[in-house]
């Protein structure tokens, strides 16, 4: 049995001359081949998923410290009522 893999086939992009050629400025072309590029080789994360993406990242982190904030507090009031407990045995 013999197995055959193929990588998908994708047509390769447009140049920035070929672009430039159909009518567009250089900075056009240029920005559009860089957004071409990045879609391709960056993981294909548009800027809209990407501001979802560190949206959802800022809410972790900020739970994180707000459960940070809650731990040091208990840990606090263990402290204090350990101390208190102490002190009441003393008498």
């Amino acid at each position: 049995m013999s197995y055959s893999f193929q990588q998908p086939t994708r047509a390769p992009g447009k140049t920035k001359a070929q672009y430039v050629a159909e009518g567009m400025s250089d900075q056009e072309a240029q920005d559009l081949v860089d957004s071409q590029k990045t879609r391709e080789y960056g993981g294909g994360m548009s800027a809209a998923e990407l501001q979802d993406f560190e949206a959802l990242i800022g809410r972790l982190e900020s739970s994180k410290m707000r459960q940070a904030g809650q731990a040091n507090r208990a840990r606090q009031r263990d402290v204090f009522a350990g101390g208190l407990a102490s002190m009441m045995g003393n008498f």
